[in-house]
């Protein structure tokens, strides 16, 4: 009998190995002990490290291991290395702007005022079995596409550009500029469904060697053009969303009075009839100033989530039932309308409706959407429930949110209102992960104290360990999970710009996975990467994701583009806990502005803190290690 009892952990049944394989704090940890013998090592490779993954991002919809180009092992290295990252506000901006006549804008280094500025509408995909990347955006009348497909850690890219020319095609300013751009899987290959202010909604090609070529016209109402406007509002198209599960495609199509689905087919067809609308303006609206501003996809295609404007109930719903679609409003949660004194009083932010995903990519009835008193509210759109909450910048709580990117139930993008500002929140949800768990234990809080106007500084009541044991952390590494020291950033980019009438019209990321994401401003889309600031310039080692990521993602755009890219310098500004208050209209101490200052020349002891500092060492100074 006794030589049934597991002498050693090797000993014990897998079931319980991957148990304890997913609860391990750090991939670190996970990769030593798999170093430790040969049977170790082919567990942790062969289910460790997709438990570990599953267990510590679980709502991030991230692609299984297909072929060669990614493991498990480096999804966990990938996933973790961006947690620190985003928690350490370690991001690096650079600006792609629309420049017909590159040099004269480079003379004023970025300088648009005077000119027409189109609003740019961006979105992107990222392919992990192929590492390529297709990022597409509406500029005006015309439509522009940059691929880029990943070589390794430190070799340059394949890339190119193309372009629509929406002049050539009988396109017109502002009358027919592109409004929407959705990139989709066909059977001919990538497609791009693209609308247009005048109603027209189409299917292109995305693929390199016939980018821009036509394949479908949807039908949706008479085109509006200058000739045919006349001074009067047209039915122009107000947003398309687009839904792939597995091999079908659907696309909601919102107008002023209507939306209508279609239904994507397999085989090539020129003009496409929708499978299902609804008509508001009959059903819904009451008010002759009311319109449908959005539409989004919700619950696997079983719900459209509406905004309207000028309507006293703005957030709405459609479900999808065999008989046709049936209309509700949106559900009001009255502790929370009560505890934050809110009112629908219709200024909800038409592009902002987005939603999140607590397991990733699976059926969800929460949505994100921002209102105009500065507020971004979660909601269930069916029931209240306890997840509904109301988040706000607690620096300057009145400006609102023009475009929202959730990353599942770890944190939101937020975009426009007050010019070239991206605003980082976390959900304040439990998380399973924290990069600081990798770190060595220090008898210290987190540094350097941030500025919080609402909450209480948890240090006296958590002196804690100097070390972790017996089950209880360091004073450390129980702080630094503490929302107090992860207070949400805002980053100002304008100053690099000298354009003080952009503003953010969109957020677009090529996967969950992705280091980086696009914005689309007036005149141009910037990129905005992961990448933590080097000890040394040249770097001694690659700064960009080490299986993602893109080394040469500061590249000049390509000769010919129309485009120059320009480096973006952030400065950084600590904007609070996040959540929404009755008082936040009070006055507070304004927090320091930190401009990214590049590497710092650290040494000896300060240079080995350093990793415990609570930002990337681009917002580092010597002042914060001062401290007892």
């Amino acid at each position: 009998m006794g030589s049934s009892v597991p002498r050693s952990f090797i000993d014990l049944p897998l079931e319980i190995q991957f148990l304890v394989f997913a609860n391990f704090d750090c991939a670190s940890d996970l990769r030593a002990l798999a170093l430790t013998c040969k049977k170790l090592h082919s567990a942790v490779n062969n289910d460790g490290w997709r438990r570990f993954v599953e267990r510590s991002f679980p709502s991030l919809s991230i692609p299984i291991p297909n072929g060669n180009r990614h493991t498990w092992e480096q999804l966990a290295e990938s996933l973790t290395w961006q947690s620190r990252c985003w928690d350490r506000r370690a991001l690096q901006f650079q600006v792609l702007l629309h420049s017909p006549h590159g040099d004269e804008v480079r003379r004023h280094r970025g300088n648009t005022r005077g000119r027409s500025l189109f609003h740019s509408v961006v979105d992107a995909h990222f392919d992990p079995a192929t590492h390529e990347e297709l990022v597409v955006w509406g500029a005006g009348e015309d439509i522009v596409g940059r691929y880029r497909e990943r070589q390794g850690p430190d070799k340059p890219s394949k890339s190119s550009w193309h372009s629509v020319n929406g002049k050539e095609l009988g396109f017109r300013a502002a009358y027919d500029d592109v409004n929407s751009v959705k990139i989709v899987n066909h059977h001919t290959g990538r497609a791009v469904v693209t609308g247009r202010h005048n109603g027209t909604l189409s299917l292109i090609s995305a693929e390199p060697d016939r980018f821009g070529q036509p394949i479908s016209e949807f039908k949706f109402g008479p085109p509006q053009t200058s000739e045919t406007n006349n001074g009067s509002e047209p039915e122009n198209l107000s947003s398309l969303d687009v839904l792939q599960h597995g091999s079908s495609t659907r696309i909601a199509a919102a107008t002023r009075n209507g939306l209508a689905i279609f239904d994507l087919p397999a085989d090539a067809t020129t003009e496409l009839e929708p499978s299902a609308t609804f008509d508001l303006k009959t059903e819904i609206f009451s008010l002759n100033t009311s319109r449908l501003s959005r539409a989004k996809w919700m619950e696997q295609g079983e719900t459209v989530a509406l905004a309207l404007s000028g309507s006293p109930d703005p957030l709405r719903y459609l479900s999808l039932t065999p008989t046709g679609l049936t209309h509700h409003t949106a559900a009001k949660n009255a502790s929370i309308a009560a505890q934050f004194e809110l009112k629908d009083n219709g200024n909800i932010c038409p592009n902002s409706l987005e939603p999140v995903y607590r397991t990733g990519g699976c059926r969800t009835s929460l949505l994100l959407s921002a209102w105009r008193d500065g507020t971004i509210r979660l909601q269930d759109l069916r029931t209240p429930s306890p997840f509904d909450a109301v988040y706000q910048d607690n620096v300057d709580p009145w400006v609102d949110a023009e475009a929202l990117m959730t990353y599942g139930t770890e944190r939101f993008v937020a975009g426009g209102g007050d010019g070239l500002t991206v605003k980082i929140f976390d959900f304040r949800w439990e998380r399973p992960y924290h990069h600081t768990s990798g770190l060595p234990c220090l008898n210290s809080s987190p540094f350097p104290g941030p500025s919080q106007a609402f909450l209480k500084n948890p240090t006296k009541s958590n002196l804690g360990n100097e070390r972790c044991k017996q089950g209880r952390a360091c004073q450390y590494h129980e702080l630094s999970k503490h929302i107090y020291y992860r207070p949400n950033a805002k980053f100002y980019l304008s100053r690099s710009l000298i354009n003080s009438s952009a503003s953010i019209w969109s957020l677009a990321r090529g996967s969950d996975i992705s280091p980086n994401f696009y914005i689309g401003i007036s005149g141009g889309v910037i990129e905005a990467n992961l990448e933590p600031c080097p000890n040394n310039y040249p770097p001694d080692r690659p700064t960009t994701d080490p299986n993602f990521g893109f080394p040469d993602w500061r590249g000049r755009a390509a000769d010919g583009s129309g485009y120059m890219s320009r480096q973006v310098s952030p400065a950084l500004m600590e904007i609070g806990d996040g959540y929404a208050y009755k008082h936040n209209d009070r006055p507070i101490l304004l927090p320091r502005l930190q401009d990214c200052g590049g590497p710092p020349s650290w040494s000896g002891p300060i240079l080995k803190l350093s990793k415990y500092h609570r930002l990337d060492m681009n917002y580092q100074t010597r002042g914060d290690f001062l401290w007892g």
